[in-house]
């Protein structure tokens, strides 16, 4: 999973907003597939002190490379529907999937088929993060689990109700058996209460073999794999969503996402409800960037 490109973060006026909104605890993420390999969309965040980090991450490699620091916390359990499952551990490492690679979908592109074969099948005992007595609740869920995302949000029916952000990769094209696609990820995460709101990143391909070969040199790439998608609280019904989740919606949308205009409606409806300073909440939307600079 690519990271999101951030151009306008300026952590003064992140943290101003944080004091305007004043939440009850600094905004939570929870990362699961917590490879280090991509920058990270909340990186910034996390790095002025903006937030804490639980990331999970099952394969030894990737989290021998991970680092505890302060306000972060890294286990090395795979998040799922709570089941024993096999781990399908690939040639390619950011390839392993608790699903099968998907042979018929290499042979359309005529790639892949190399990096995504299994090497190894471990047997794994996945945990739901509905079980988890620590975090209690979060804002942000990052994910990143090739292809296991319905099983992840299975196990976290009831964690994903307060949860203001999703991140999570979506499949265009189905890579591993039985992946779920977009449209899938779409109707789980609806149905929590999460909307989508816009893509940080989309990858496509172009097709090999035959009289393809070579004009993916002259920019040929045309199918689309995968991208990044940002899931928000559904405001449409405002009434339906407390000041603190509004709140953790506003820096997110802010530190994470760069979409300004979410976090004014935020403030805006805090604003109304008198729990936040008018006053303040405008000399905030005074200093937003023009993006189209």
């Amino acid at each position: 999973m690519a990271g999101a490109a951030q151009r306008h973060f300026d952590a003064d006026r992140v943290g101003d907003l944080i004091a305007v909104l004043s939440p009850e605890r600094p905004t939570r993420v929870v990362e699961v597939g917590a490879n280090p390999i991509n920058d990270n969309p909340y990186a910034n965040l996390r790095d002025m002190g903006g937030c804490h980090v639980w990331g999970f991450e099952p394969d030894p490699t990737a989290f021998a490379r991970l680092e505890s620091r302060e306000n972060e916390t890294y286990l090395p359990h795979a998040v799922g529907d709570g089941a024993r499952r096999t781990l399908k551990v690939c040639r390619m490492p950011s390839l392993t999937s608790l699903l099968e690679p998907a042979a018929g979908t290499h042979a359309y592109l005529q790639r892949m088929s190399k990096p995504a074969t299994v090497e190894q099948r471990v047997d794994v005992d996945t945990v739901r993060l509905d079980d988890l007595s620590d975090p209690d609740a979060f804002d942000l869920l990052k994910i990143d689990v090739q292809g296991g995302e319905l099983l992840v949000f299975e196990g976290a029916a009831n964690r994903l109700r307060g949860t203001s952000v999703v991140i999570t990769e979506v499949g265009f094209l189905p890579i591993y058996e039985d992946q779920p696609l977009l449209d899938a990820q779409m109707a789980a995460l609806r149905a929590a209460g999460l909307m989508l709101h816009k893509f940080l990143h989309m990858k496509a391909l172009s097709l090999r073999g035959g009289m393809n070969t070579g004009l993916h040199k002259r920019r040929h790439g045309n199918q689309l794999i995968d991208g990044d998608a940002a899931f928000v609280r559904d405001i449409m019904v405002p009434e339906a969503v407390p000041d603190e989740q509004l709140k953790h919606l506003a820096i997110l949308s802010d530190a994470v996402l760069e979409s300004f205009d979410l976090a004014v409606r935020c403030l805006d409806l805090l604003v109304a409800r008198g729990s936040i300073d008018g006053n303040a909440a405008q000399s905030y939307v005074d200093r937003l960037p023009d993006q189209a600079a």
